[in-house]
């Protein structure tokens, strides 16, 4: 296959032009920013001008090669430190680290895509990639309120902007405990507003209805049309003591520069 050579120069662009190293392609060079976030979004979860900003750089920052944004960037981040932790090896990048039979040995659940970091798992024959309501019969379909896993199976179950869309986030810790073996992590990345104590519940389920408790918000559709992408739960602090009475250990990566850029690492006891 011929390559773009106007691609090629753009990267070598951005490559001679910066010095930010993609912790998922191993990519080093400038990266681009954009405007995510839209107004009824913005107005909806009542986002101060300083978390829209924040918010905007979360999503919206990201490497030219890979695509990935700063949020799963720093989840690659987190998955790299754990890795090293496990395996005894520094990897530079997640399309290193999962080409080695070390990290292709750990039985790891993908639980939705993790977005432009997805193609460097699937390197591993050892993941389980799943997404809710799969209706491709290559891709399983798992529910998190309801895993079909077994007990003590995984090392590693990795979520990333699942969590929030979830009816019973309780139910789904405890799912994801019970799947991980003694030791293991729930790696994720969920939206957070990390200066509001409280978590609060747009809506909930009864009777197999969905109970609206604020008008509906949307993540990934400005026409509110994808019901699977219904918000129930705008996250305050008071997550990672959900996260404990769990039964998890927790750990945060933090950026110091952008509080709404933060990873969970969670441990199961």
């Amino acid at each position: 296959m011929r390559k773009n050579p106007f691609l090629f120069f753009k990267l070598l662009f951005y490559r001679i032009s910066g010095d930010t190293h993609c912790a998922a392609c191993d990519f080093k060079g400038k990266q681009k920013q954009k405007n995510v976030l839209w107004s009824d979004l913005i107005n909806e979860w009542e986002l101060t001008p300083e978390w829209t900003h924040w918010f905007n750089l979360r999503e919206g920052q990201y490497c030219v090669n890979c695509k990935c944004c700063a949020r799963t960037h720093q989840l690659s981040e987190a998955l790299l430190q754990e890795l090293a932790n496990v395996s005894g090896t520094l990897y530079t990048s997640l399309n290193e680290a999962f080409k080695q039979q070390q990290v292709q040995a750990l039985k790891i659940a993908e639980i939705n895509s993790l977005g432009n970091i997805h193609p460097f798992l699937a390197q591993s024959s050892n993941l389980w990639y799943s997404e809710f309501l799969s209706t491709n019969p290559d891709i399983r379909s798992e529910n998190l309120a309801s895993l079909s896993y077994s007990d003590n199976f995984f090392d590693l179950v990795l979520t990333s902007e699942t969590l929030e869309h979830v009816p019973n986030i309780d139910k789904a810790f405890s799912e994801i405990h019970r799947v991980l073996k003694p030791g293991g992590k729930h790696i994720f990345t969920t939206p957070v507003v990390w200066d509001r104590p409280l978590t609060r519940i747009r809506a909930s389920m009864l009777d197999n209805q969905v109970i609206h408790h604020f008008p509906p918000s949307y993540h990934g559709s400005k026409t509110k049309n994808q019901s699977d992408y219904l918000v129930f739960y705008e996250f305050g602090a008071d997550l990672v003591d959900r996260c404990k009475l769990a039964g998890f250990q927790v750990e945060l990566l933090r950026n110091q520069h952008n509080p709404s850029l933060v990873t969970f690492i969670t441990t199961k006891l």
